[in-house]
């Protein structure tokens, strides 16, 4: 079960999270009269997670309240995300959260999301 902080917030429907890789930011130049080139390394970039999924819910209000839940913890403050597996990402932001679909209601009601998280090296 993927948690923020803890928080058991997205239990309510499958989801899954993409990690995107860790990236490193250097500048290359080069100069007339030197060999090979000269690189400026400045360190490790943020990292981007991305999570999709579904909030499912018995009545509309309840799944408004889980939507309003998630928008609280878009914070600017650094969060701790736990996925499916165990995989733990310290020091996440949250910089987006949408909803990819309309609700709808079967069977209860339901929406899919994608939440964009920036994981600070």
């Amino acid at each position: 079960m993927t948690t923020l902080d803890g928080q058991d917030v997205f239990s309510t429907g499958p989801n899954e999270l993409v990690p995107g890789g860790q990236t490193r930011e250097t500048v290359r130049r080069s100069f007339p009269g030197i060999d090979g080139e000269l690189v400026l390394d400045f360190g490790l970039r943020p990292q981007r997670v991305t999570q999709t999924g579904r909030l499912q819910a018995d009545s509309a209000s309840e799944l408004y309240a889980q939507i309003a839940q998630i928008e609280e913890l878009i914070d600017g403050a650094a969060h701790r995300l736990v996925d499916n597996h165990g995989q733990t990402f310290q020091k996440v932001l949250i910089e987006s959260f949408r909803l990819t679909s309309p609700i709808r209601k079967a069977r209860g009601f339901w929406c899919e999301y994608e939440i964009e998280y920036r994981q600070l090296p």
